[in-house]
């Protein structure tokens, strides 16, 4: 009976101690002044603290989705990343301070500010995302991701120089050390701390464990047998008359947006452009490593280059669709975390293309900053389009999206309303003006460059996939679609 009463008095007296920490933390989370006596630091408060912080996003998983999911314990270290590093920091605060002693303390409250922050920062998050798409959205988002681990090193450097305290001459050095040992690995290791997923039938149980399972011995070795036998499917032209073949890629793996828009791509040129059998998609993304090649510059040459052996050079064409982020120097991201891929530039796209002996091209490139390709791959044989000018943002890259803005308003909007790629064009680029002026974004300013032979070449083909297009819905612009007109680079 003593002993269950000591034991009750302890948990009690432990529950007390967590409840004034959790007080004193949200003081130091909004900097505010606080004594010694509002702290209580020992080493079974930094536990307390240490399970409360893995335990509560926990709790809010199961609320979303759930029991049907499961404990992912290979996360664990990721979720208490910040306990270590917080104890190192404040070890450095209170050295600087000569207080050694005051350590733990310190450390009990910067775990308490620490879980306020994760706190304010989801509800933050909870919110953004029920708000709609908005530029002054990109700021929030940016906020959310540098925010709480800059406020963290804030809170806690600011909290050592108050209770510690450290000297006037010495405050300066206390904030040095609170970005440097706390913000800087927080932000560079890119914790994943998702402790509970919901299971579902193809989707890993979390994004981390999804990527070490995209680049597993399994996935690894299978891919040079998945390109193969993608690239054995592709068959030749159909002989006598003009064929389109498709290539696309999609080179960002971390957002579902751009396997998604290529996917609906794919589908719309096999129904309209008679393309089924004559494509190949290469698709950075995790889900498809095991039965689509992934996107990297090896496989895109590869691919061009067996096109290339089937195709009747002076009649058929290739239409190369590219969808990822892109650069200000002009580069195409091909990114699949842990592996390290080559980006593309312009340069070696056109190399590709030249050495492989593509004769009739349409590239579209749909990336920010896209419009750097444009000089480089634009001859007479060739239609070049992107989403964006050469100095400008494209949008709508979101990982919850099926299409860009891009993509929605010229494939799954305008080339369906005709089948000429250049009208296509004129179709989409004022739509995603008005977009982007409703939503607050600077244009984008797609461009096309229009090759004097290209136009001929496309338009047997263009002329077979009008059919079934309803006359009202057909582009009506004055002028020939090789004209000048505003977003084209002739």
């Amino acid at each position: 009976m003593m002993l269950e009463n000591t034991s009750g008095r302890r948990l009690a007296a432990g529950l007390r101690g967590l409840a004034i920490n959790l007080v004193g933390g949200l003081r130091a989370t909004f900097l505010l002044p606080m004594r010694e006596s509002q702290v209580h630091g020992t080493f079974s408060q930094v536990v307390a603290l240490a399970f409360v912080g893995i335990a509560w996003p926990v709790v809010v998983e199961i609320v979303q989705s759930g029991f049907a999911g499961r404990f992912y314990a290979g996360a664990l270290p990721d979720a208490l990343f910040d306990v270590p590093i917080l104890i190192i920091a404040c070890w450095a605060l209170a050295w600087l301070a000569q207080r050694p002693e005051r350590t733990l303390m310190l450390t009990v409250l910067a775990l308490a500010a620490d879980l306020w922050i994760g706190v304010i920062a989801w509800l933050m998050l909870w919110i953004a995302q029920l708000l709609p798409r908005s530029a002054p959205m990109r700021y929030v988002e940016i906020g959310l991701y540098y925010g709480p681990a800059v406020w963290l090193a804030l809170a806690t450097a600011v909290a050592g120089i108050r209770l510690l305290p450290i000297a006037s001459y010495r405050r300066a050095a206390a904030l040095a050390i609170g970005g440097l040992l706390i913000a800087v690995p927080v932000l560079a290791a890119w914790p994943d701390r998702q402790l509970w997923a919901k299971v579902e039938a193809e989707t890993p149980v979390t994004d981390r464990h999804a990527y070490r399972i995209a680049v597993s011995e399994d996935a690894i070795y299978a891919q040079p047998s998945v390109l193969e036998h993608a690239l054995a499917a592709i068959e030749p032209a159909v002989p006598g008359e003009p064929t389109l073949f498709f290539i696309g890629v999609a080179g960002y793996g971390e957002q579902d947006v751009f396997m998604r828009e290529l996917e609906s791509v794919a589908t719309l040129f096999d129904e309209r452009f008679g393309t089924r059998g004559h494509s190949i998609l290469l698709i950075n993304n995790r889900k498809r490593v095991f039965d689509t090649p992934i996107a990297t510059t090896t496989s895109l040459r590869a691919a061009i280059a067996r096109v290339a052996s089937v195709m009747h050079r002076d009649r058929d064409v290739l239409f190369l669709y590219l969808t990822s982020h892109g650069s200000r120097d002009h580069l195409f991201s091909m990114s699949m975390w842990p592996l390290d891929l080559h980006e593309l530039d312009a340069q070696t796209l056109r190399k590709m293309l030249d050495d492989a002996g593509v004769v009739n091209r349409v590239v579209v490139v749909s990336a920010c900053y896209a419009g750097g390709f444009v000089e480089s791959l634009k001859d007479d044989h060739t239609l070049v389009i992107t989403a964006a000018s050469a100095d400008r943002n494209s949008f709508g890259c979101s990982n919850e999206a099926d299409f860009t803005y891009f993509g929605k308003a010229y494939f799954d909007e305008a080339l369906r309303k005709t089948s000429s790629f250049t009208e296509a064009f004129e179709l989409a680029a004022p739509e995603i003006a008005a977009r982007e002026r409703k939503e607050g974004y600077d244009p984008s300013d797609p461009q096309m460059s229009v090759g004097r032979d290209i136009v001929a070449v496309l338009a047997p083909i263009e002329k077979k996939a009008a059919i079934g297009v309803a006359p009202s819905a057909r582009h009506t612009a004055t002028g020939s679609t090789t004209d000048p007109a505003p977003h084209r680079d002739e």
